[in-house]
């Protein structure tokens, strides 16, 4: 086959033998060269290009590096620049971007004509243009599968010398590649090719890119490092695990929990060779929790539930491999992140978040990332490059050289969905199989180890982190972007008050016989969306539990009396108000028992009752008691108060006209409902009051009224209900909205929610008051305008705290200085009763508001109070700022030891602290461990005591052997 073997200008025969050596300078023969014009030639593309735009550049780039036309050129292809490109000369195939001949200067193309050089209009797609151009140079071509794919590496080959080019200009490096060598390695492989030695082709080709690399380690001669992160979703159907592995390159996939299990179910044969690939050393994943839900505003032991769930699913589907790296592709990011993923044995974690929201990023690509309690994390902090965007095949040499001159360790990543992605991506993939000479490929665990740990850390403040669910949860046209995340909130309490009462029982020696335990299978569906079913769940295993509690503790006196065990799960002392059913008209207060009152739902009462204890309170009157003194709760026109507070309620409006603490003469708070996105501000007008009831227990009333639209028309009616308990410094608020108008709420249903929404607007006078929101219990000075948390707001002056209780509904906006709008409606939300409340001056907010949600149950006992009085607990802290959010019964602790109890605890003050942890029988031993089980710390044992010392806002799981 005769061939062009030179740049003289002639040409003579080439056999296979003469592919091999180099031919002298000085015997060019007649052939081909092709010069590719395009714009942004050495200089970095603006951000507007399109991705048209980019895929063209891309293809007139590359697709001249075919080895059929490269086996005809007299040398390599060249790239100029649209504007001011080279003197046209002949036999030369001058490649413009497609639909870019406009940007040639003028009279280039007569120019090009008469010089006998041929202008070729490019495509997007490279394949077709890569058939012009084989079509104008040659007639010859292989048709093997081999060969194709060998053709498509010696593609990924041009493409790389143009990233090379730029890198060399974005590095401001002289460029150092030596081209007569890189040519002979060209040419001979594009010989080699045509003439079908594909073995040939492929050395050649791989000493080709050998010289590339060459050329960058001259001015770049350590490790810069490529990780593709492979997004995988839950939703995802059977075989999108096999293009990624297909590739056989580094690969790591970002996937929770429940997407592996999905796989494993769809498609175990692909899962299968994930687990070898992982086996390998050439693929990994990362994740954490079982699935991506909205974490941040979720209930701590939500979140603990989800990486417990999750690491079990990943082991299990996972040849029993942890996962090391902490990341999510959905917005889950908070300051407490690095101490909890520490605690489930994580290892490194990436702090991006890839879908929306708003979060901190920084400059450089590694730090650590440290929590409140100076726990942390190695952690990737670099933005990656959208694998499945051309335009970032332009900009992948610019990032690369940004990261190069800037830090310590180049790294550039690479995100993109298992199948979709741009074609400079597939080309990229095919350079690792030669070469890294635009970086090392590696999967991110890889990365962390091959990488130094970083020294410098950062610890992002609450509210530098911005949610986006409420957005998305509209945009989904979810029916309860709001309502929901309250009616987890109150599960998953219950789902804890549940756990606490096996503990109880089980520590008691009653827990029933027969396995009764739903908690798992209702955690279950509580955390995966399945409220209804989760209800059902509790409530029946609520029943069997108090029972077995009520039996261990409840052993009556000599002169015993029905009555009622009320028991508390809750880590706080509390005055609970519950219902006693059967009980008499007129009990008197007694022992724990603060006051009573016939409702219409029976007789209701309010009971002072121990951390994770019980309080027994008689069935009938004793009539040697002293009555309830009166005066301790009262309402009076429109005013309602009790021992704590005092409040007033707008005549004109329905809404609080003020909230003060007794004795005070200025006002705290004023509450109203607001209408947000209308032409003008919305109204609220009162149109009814009625007291329920007036003591000596309850004071409750109602006001009722209408939400009216700038022009008067009634958009919605409304029903607030104010409810003071005799002895609770807490007022409760029952919101219940009516009579929408169908008009306005079809206009919300697409409208931004932040925007457009029915509110509770609180107002306060002073706008120089501080606000501190709850992050995961902890109180933290807020000034965000949304500062979202489903628990509670504290509004502070100099000498008053005022604290506004949410019960679960987390989004919050607000509103000039002085106001905040506590978002009920927005979106297409369905639920149209909602609960808050207000307390005043409160040390510590989780006491509030885990009292606002946790239950108290009510047993009926034949005969009381207990032996050991009407009062008693089973396990208390002497520290009122630890929170106790879990117990948990222990069938055998560590190293063979008897049975005993878990704690999960979590300091919220900010200041170092010890805690004794007392239990209702002398502890044998004591330990701190992590949420894998693994030791920390084993913990001193004094009297019925562990002693437990706490850094600020640590995070620690107890166990205590009791038996």
């Amino acid at each position: 086959m005769s061939m062009p073997s030179d740049d003289e200008g002639k040409t003579e025969a080439f056999s296979e033998s003469e592919a091999s050596s180099d031919t002298p300078e000085s015997e060019e023969v007649d052939g081909w060269s092709v010069v590719s014009l395009i714009p942004f030639n050495g200089v970095e593309p603006p951000k507007n290009v399109t991705d048209d735009e980019a895929e063209a550049i891309w293809s007139t780039v590359s697709a001249p590096w075919h080895p059929a036309i490269l086996a005809t050129l007299t040398r390599l292809p060249r790239i100029e620049s649209e504007e001011s490109p080279g003197t046209p000369g002949p036999r030369e195939l001058r490649v413009i971007v497609s639909g870019r001949r406009e940007h040639l200067p003028s009279g280039y193309q007569t120019q090009a004509e008469d010089a006998g050089s041929v202008l070729v209009d490019g495509t997007r797609e490279r394949q077709a243009l890569v058939s012009t151009l084989i079509t104008t140079v040659t007639t010859s071509g292989v048709e093997s599968a081999e060969a194709t794919a060998l053709a498509l590496d010696f593609l990924a080959l041009g493409t790389s010398y143009w990233w090379l080019r730029d890198l060399t200009t974005a590095m401001g490096h002289v460029d150092t590649l030596d081209q007569d060598a890189l040519t002979y390695e060209v040419r001979s492989g594009a010989r080699a090719w045509v003439a079908e030695d594909l073995n040939t082709a492929k050395n050649h080709l791989r000493a080709a890119f050998e010289q590339l690399t060459q050329a960058r380690e001259r001015f770049y001669p350590v490790d810069s490092y490529l990780v593709d992160i492979c997004l995988i979703d839950p939703a995802m159907p059977k075989g999108v695990l096999a293009d990624p592995l297909d590739a056989r390159t580094p690969v790591t996939f970002l996937a929770p929990a429940k997407a592996i299990e999905a796989q494993a179910e769809r498609d175990p044969e692909n899962l299968q060779r994930l687990r070898e690939a992982i086996g390998e050393g050439w693929a990994d994943v990362a994740g954490g929790a079982y699935a991506e839900t909205e974490e941040p505003l979720l209930p701590i032991e939500s979140i603990f539930w989800q990486l417990k769930h999750g690491g079990e699913v990943y082991r299990e589907h996972l040849d029993q491999r942890n996962v090391e790296t902490l990341a999510r592709r959905r917005f889950g990011l908070y300051p407490l992140l690095p101490q909890i993923g520490k605690r489930f044995g994580f290892r490194f974690a990436v702090h991006l978040g890839f879908d929306a929201g708003r979060f901190p990023v920084r400059p450089e690509a590694k730090r650590l990332w440290e929590s409140p309690d100076h726990t942390n994390l190695e952690t990737l902090t670099r933005p990656p490059l959208a694998a499945d965007r051309p335009l970032q095949g332009l900009m992948l040499p610019w990032r690369l050289a940004a990261s190069m001159k800037d830090d310590h360790v180049s790294t550039l990543p690479l995100l993109h969905w298992p199948g979709q992605v741009a074609s400079w991506f597939r080309d990229l993939r095919r350079v690792v199989g030669y070469s890294s000479v635009m970086a090392r490929w590696v999967t991110l665990n890889d990365f962390f180890h091959l990488t130094d740990r970083p020294y410098e850390v950062f610890g992002p403040e609450p509210d530098e982190y911005v949610t986006p669910y409420l957005s998305q949860a509209v945009a989904k046209r979810d029916l309860t972007p709001i309502s929901a995340k309250a009616v987890h909130a109150r599960l998953r309490s219950r789902l804890d008050a549940l756990s606490v009462l096996e503990a109880m029982a089980e520590g008691v020696g009653t827990a029933p016989t027969a396995e009764v335990s739903v908690k798992s299978q209702a955690e279950l569906a509580v955390e995966t969306g399945k409220h209804d079913t989760a209800s059902t769940l509790i409530e029946t295993s609520e029943r069997v539990w108090t029972e077995a509690v009520a039996r261990g503790v409840g052993g009556a006196s000599a002169n015993g009396r029905p009555g009622f065990l009320v028991i508390n799960p809750a880590g706080i002392t509390r005055r609970v108000a519950v219902n006693l059913p059967e009980a008499a008209l007129d009990l008197r207060p007694e022992g724990p028992l603060r006051a009573a009152q016939l409702t219409d739902e029976g007789v209701v009462a309010v009971v002072e009752v121990p951390a994770f204890g019980f309080a027994w309170v008689p069935r009938d009157t004793n009539f040697e008691a002293s009555p309830a003194p009166s005066g301790t709760v009262s309402v009076r026109e429109k005013v309602l108060k009790n021992e704590a507070l005092s409040v007033e309620i707008d005549s004109a409006t329905g809404g609080i006209r003020g909230i003060k603490g007794i004795d005070e003469d200025t006002s705290r708070l004023g509450q109203q409902l607001v209408i947000a996105g209308l032409s003008g501000p919305s109204k609220m007008r009162g149109t009814a009051f009625e007291v329920e009831y007036a003591g000596p227990a309850l004071v409750q009333a109602v006001s009722a009224g209408t939400l009216l639209g700038p022009d008067d028309r009634r958009l919605a009616t409304f029903r607030q209900r104010f409810r003071l308990w005799s002895g609770r410094p807490v007022l409760e608020i029952d919101v219940t909205l009516s009579d929408l108008d169908s008009t306005w709420l079809a206009s919300l249903a697409d409208a931004d929610p932040w925007s457009n929404y029915l509110a509770c607007r609180w107002a306060w006078p002073d706008p120089n008051s501080m606000l501190r929101r709850t992050c995961l219990l902890a109180p933290e000075l807020t000034e965000a305008e949304r500062p979202e948390t489903p628990d509670a707001i504290d509004i502070s002056t100099r000498r008053q705290r005022t604290a506004l209780l949410f019960g679960g509904l987390a989004h919050h906006r607000r509103h000039g200085t002085r106001m905040l709008d506590t978002l009920l409606l927005a979106g297409r939300e369905s639920c149209r009763n909602f609960q808050l409340g207000v307390t005043l001056d409160l040390e510590h907010l989780f006491h509030a508001t885990t009292d606002m949600i946790s239950p108290a149950f009510v047993v009926p006992t034949e005969a009381g109070p207990p032996k050991n009085g009407p009062t008693g607990w089973l396990f208390q802290t002497d520290h009122k700022g630890i929170a106790v959010t879990r117990v948990e019964y222990l069938a055998a602790t560590d190293d063979g030891r008897g049975w005993g109890l878990a704690f999960h605890m979590l300091e919220t003050t900010g200041k170092p602290s010890r805690c004794r942890l007392r239990t209702f029988r002398n502890p044998s031993w004591a330990r701190q461990t992590d949420f894998l089980n693994e030791v920390i710390v084993d913990l001193p044992v004094d009297g019925d005591a562990a002693l437990v010392d706490f850094t600020p806002y640590e995070l620690a799981r107890v166990e205590v052997t009791l038996g």
